[in-house]
């Protein structure tokens, strides 16, 4: 699977077993269970999530990726499960990474690198 953020391919930066994908039903207000206890649904769209967790990157990699993602919404590309190789424009909140380490002659490494793409 090959994920690109506004044409840039980030699949590389993507750790083993790093991407999560959820579908999620947004439910409309006729929803809900009625007295018989039937289930009534009112489904009024689908959306997808990504929730992607990053190997190790060096702090330029960190900083392309965070400003793809800055953005208040993204062209996403991917080619998943649910509808195969498509676009969506999704947004990215509740990023969070944390400095690993600063080797002599080398530089920065940051890691736990998690964030969403969520569909708009």
């Amino acid at each position: 699977m090959r994920i690109l953020i506004d044409g840039t391919d980030i699949t590389d930066f993507i750790a083993y077993q790093g991407l999560k994908v959820t579908r999620s039903d947004i439910d409309g207000p006729n929803s809900g269970r009625n007295l018989a206890g039937t289930m009534l649904r009112d489904r009024v769209a689908t959306k997808l999530r990504f929730d992607i967790t990053c190997r190790p990157l060096h702090l330029w990699e960190i900083q392309i990726l965070n400003n793809l993602i800055m953005p208040e919404y993204v062209s996403v590309q991917s080619d998943e499960p649910t509808y195969g190789n498509t676009t969506m424009i999704m947004y990215s909140n509740n990023n969070s990474y944390e400095f690993c380490i600063n080797r002599e002659g080398d530089d920065e490494l940051w890691h736990n690198i998690n964030f969403p793409l969520i569909e708009k």
